[in-house]
């Protein structure tokens, strides 16, 4: 599966996910860098590893590595997003209990005002 789209990246996110393996090829981390955050036509993989001189095997390694840093990210982000919406119903379960005695308290005030 796919998850990170060519052109489409932000350079920040691509540097972060490439400071998480061990690329250190100027020439592939450019290359990689261009494929995803640039246009797709102008950065297709054959293109950005001619304009790096990176060779296609290569950037198709690096391609990997990216992809198996992003499934990385994507599971430790459903982790939390399952944590938030964990304390997000928890939120609103005491939102709606602090609501319900709110509502007896003005019960009670307004029937002290007509005794």
């Amino acid at each position: 599966m796919n998850l990170l789209i060519a052109g489409f990246e932000s350079p920040k996110r691509i540097e972060l996910m490439l400071s998480l393996t061990k690329i250190s090829s100027e020439n592939l981390i450019k290359a990689l860098m261009l494929h995803y955050t640039v246009t797709y036509l102008e950065s297709a993989p054959w293109r950005a590893a001619i304009r790096h001189d990176v060779q296609l095997p290569n950037f198709v390694r690096g391609q990997e590595r990216l992809e198996e840093v992003a499934a990385i990210v994507e599971a430790i982000k459903e982790i939390d997003w399952e944590k938030h919406l964990a304390k997000l119903a928890a939120a609103n379960a005491r939102i709606a209990q602090l609501e319900k005695q709110l509502a007896s308290y003005q019960l009670t005030d307004s029937k002290e005002q007509v005794a």
